[in-house]
């Protein structure tokens, strides 16, 4: 299972993949410490978390292959993926979506920073 990364996606996840920050492709279905309530509908709901490397992972212990660097994800989420998938910046929507050879998984997909803000001085 492998995820491509197009280069309008990286620009949006740029900012974020700092030194220590982990990135985590989360299907939102309820389950896990950092989702507070399931999607309740027939949709396929993804985000990109952002974690610092301080913070729990136990849920997400899948790694997905891909051209930027780790990325973890609950490791029955992978029903939902196909073998090939791509992460795009659709610029008309300006919507990170997630797609397949089967079709548009998620047309839009969050990216939701959870690493504690750090403090100065």
């Amino acid at each position: 299972m492998y995820l491509k990364i197009t280069d309008k996606a990286q620009e949006k996840l740029l900012t974020y993949n700092e030194e220590g920050a982990v990135i985590v492709l989360d299907l939102d279905d309820g389950v896990g410490e950092y989702s507070k309530v399931g999607i309740c509908s027939l949709d396929t709901s993804f985000r990109l978390l952002i974690l610092d490397k301080s913070q729990s992972r136990k849920d997400y212990a899948e790694s997905l292959e891909n051209n930027i660097g780790d990325i973890y994800i609950k490791d029955y989420s992978k029903r939902y993926l196909d073998e090939a998938m791509t992460l795009d910046f659709d610029e008309r929507l300006h919507a990170l979506q997630l797609n397949g050879p089967s079709g548009v998984l998620d047309g839009n997909v969050p990216i939701v920073d959870l690493r504690p803000e750090k403090t100065i001085g």
